[in-house]
């Protein structure tokens, strides 16, 4: 068993939640039992992950979309009554870490998706994502890449050139981040979701676009993090996949 404060401050540590400006409440949303021995972790926050939570006898969730963001009401009603009920009732710690997961040099979203399309002479792009090189291939080819990477179906617009080289990558509802990548010359941008803007933008810019889907872009930090803290703490971390069609 290890006490919630150590694994609180540790990841709150690792991941630098002071370094980002968020939404999102980061670190610990809801307190539950001080000695944990099995942690969940997971995209987002559901009655259905909380339920499947407490099946597997665990004593804390962690997930990238936690139930406490600044813009959404504060009444206790719904859906938010009932994932407090669980959570209360079970004892069950949550946190979240949203921006801090995207952005992590080594456990975010991008960088282990950067890592896994090999790119290289990695750069800052869109504040929480990467942009970089690869061996020059035909775009079809880079394409399958990523639909294995995240195991989608992306929508796609392909108006950029036959064989790709400059490619950025920035997970989730970041679709506006297309200008920038067009103003930085990049061959592919790659997304979470798209807008319906997008289409001209990406055509007109002479870019490829590729929305892989908001869930699929952000299983690799979080399943990442889990993997991570296994090994440090020796504890049991077990991903809990509840699929987001967006």
């Amino acid at each position: 068993m290890i006490e919630r404060t150590s694994i609180v401050a540790y990841v709150n540590e690792l991941l630098r939640i002071h370094d980002y400006s968020d939404s999102s409440t980061n670190g610990l949303q809801v307190e539950g039992s001080e000695l944990v021995n099995k942690i969940i972790t997971s995209v987002s926050a559901s009655v259905e992950l909380f339920e499947k939570a407490v099946a597997a006898q665990a004593q804390m969730i962690i997930v990238h979309h936690g139930i406490l963001w600044e813009k959404e009401s504060r009444v206790v009603k719904g859906g938010l009554k009932k994932r407090l009920e669980i959570l209360l009732a079970n004892q069950m710690n949550l946190l979240a870490y949203h921006l801090p997961l995207d952005g992590h040099e080594e456990l975010g979203n991008n960088a282990v998706a950067a890592g896994a399309l090999h790119l290289r002479d990695l750069q800052r792009f869109a504040d929480v994502g990467w942009m970089g090189n690869i061996t020059p291939v035909p775009f079809d080819q880079f394409l399958d890449q990523v639909k294995g990477l995240y195991q989608s179906e992306p929508l796609t617009f392909a108006y950029g050139p036959h064989r790709v080289e400059r490619v950025g990558i920035c997970s989730g509802g970041a679709q506006r981040s297309i200008v920038e990548a067009i103003d930085r010359g990049l061959d592919v941008y790659v997304t979470g979701e798209c807008s319906e803007a997008t289409m001209h933008l990406a055509q007109e810019g002479g870019i490829h676009f590729i929305a892989a889907g908001h869930y699929a872009t952000e299983r690799p930090g979080i399943q990442a993090l889990g993997t991570h803290l296994q090994k440090k703490f020796d504890l049991q971390v077990e991903y809990i996949d509840v699929p987001n069609p967006i």
